[in-house]
């Protein structure tokens, strides 16, 4: 199997920044083997190895290559097939992303789990429905919503700050959101199901997990601090660019207070004015943008 993963145990040990952790596109496999067959996947219910809880390799469809992951369903209600991918990180900075394939009429569906053991915690679900329309929700609540392109390959990416507790949702090019991510990347859960309505269909290929050298790499040389925080009724915030969209995001993706800066590089006091509660701060410039966590506490 393509990888580069480094094992610890089942944990994942790096060195160095900007080394690509694990990228996989099934082409080591055969058609028909199962994808627990490499020691990154284990299926959700132990002793489900190579059954209908596993997944395999399929040729039906590929981004690169010859092969791909085939998930499905056998119903709407969801399974058997389920597996994981294990992951395992709790600090710094991360790009995960994959390419992902819904076939016509029908659906997709993945979350990220909190820890390595299945079903310890979610920290958050995506759902695609064969309408092209997604969702991601986070604790029972719809935080992000977006499209999709159904019959043709698209990228999934996941821009992660575990260092600030945040993550950024790119879908087929396009951002979802940024929300909060306060929990350990355990790993990311490929269940057999879909919208709840149609079967679920899906192929994915060309996983990439990497590090990030820091917050500005996944930005763009966006570079920007701020304080205090928690904060009351305001914040000083400083850094480059100097003029650049000032945008506060709530936990579900309202946008609660926007401002142009033109003197960001001097500094430039934000007057707040939120209910106590948990926000992310973003910086825009032109095609750059940064986000950190902002806490209200009056």
């Amino acid at each position: 199997m393509k990888n580069t993963l480094l094992f610890l145990g089942l944990a994942f040990c790096f060195t160095a920044f900007g080394q690509t952790l694990y990228e996989e596109g099934f082409e080591n496999f055969a058609a028909g083997d199962f994808v627990t067959d490499s020691p990154v996947w284990i299926p959700w219910a132990t002793g489900q190895e190579g059954t209908e809880g596993d997944a395999q390799i399929s040729s039906d469809f590929a981004n690169t290559g010859f092969n791909s992951l085939h998930i499905f369903s056998t119903s709407a209600t969801g399974g058997p097939l389920d597996v994981v991918m294990l992951v395992g990180l709790d600090e710094g900075v991360y790009t995960a992303s994959w390419m992902m394939y819904v076939t016509d009429g029908n659906s997709a569906y993945y979350n990220v789990q909190e820890d390595q053991a299945p079903g310890i915690g979610w920290a958050f679900d995506v759902t695609f429905a064969f309408t092209g329309d997604l969702q991601v929700v986070m604790d029972g609540m719809t935080v992000g919503s977006g499209s999709f392109p159904i019959g043709e390959w698209f990228e999934v990416r996941h821009d992660l700050d575990l260092d600030n507790d945040v993550v950024t949702l790119t879908v087929a090019g396009t951002e979802v959101g940024s929300f909060m991510f306060d929990s350990l990347f355990g790993g990311v859960n490929f269940f057999g199901y879909g919208d709840g309505t149609t079967i679920g269909n899906y192929y994915v290929d060309d996983i990439n997990l990497s590090v990030a050298a820091n917050i500005s790499e996944l930005s763009d040389d966006i570079v920007f601090n701020f304080g205090p925080n928690p904060a009351s009724t305001y914040v000083n915030l400083k850094g480059q660019p100097n003029n650049a969209m000032i945008r506060i995001h709530a936990l579900n993706g309202q946008l609660v207070h926007e401002q142009i800066v033109n003197n960001m590089n001097r500094g430039e006091t934000i007057e707040l004015d939120l209910n106590n509660g948990i926000y992310f701060l973003e910086v825009n410039a032109g095609e750059r943008r940064s986000t950190q966590r902002l806490v209200v506490q009056r």
